[in-house]
């Protein structure tokens, strides 16, 4: 599930994303998820992951795939923010670094 915001400011169009999904995110389901985080990444100025739903069986595996998307995410006018990352996913958001806003 997606759900896009759009608000103008003083200089232009400024695009707000979230992503919710939902079940075990690992193997393939990494991949198709991070796939469709790009594609938003490319157009949104802001991508907020909410993990509330999600299970993530390896936190390494999701922070390393989080990085590509992250790194689209780094400029002035752009972030990735992860709401609801569980203690293992945040000590491995911190342990591999990049430009990715996390809490629980």
């Amino acid at each position: 599930m997606s759900v896009a915001d759009i608000t103008l400011s003083e200089d232009g169009l400024w695009l707000t994303a979230m992503l919710r999904p939902v079940g075990e995110l690992a193997g393939r389901a990494i991949e198709r998820f991070v796939d469709d985080l790009v594609d938003l990444a490319e157009r949104a100025n802001i991508v907020v992951v909410n993990l509330v739903a999600a299970t993530v069986p390896s936190p390494a595996a999701l922070a390393r795939a989080l990085r590509r998307p992250a790194t689209i995410l780094s400029a002035p006018d752009k972030a990735l923010l992860i709401v609801g990352a569980d203690p293992p996913l945040l000590n491995e958001l911190r342990r591999q670094g990049g430009e990715i806003a996390a809490m629980a």
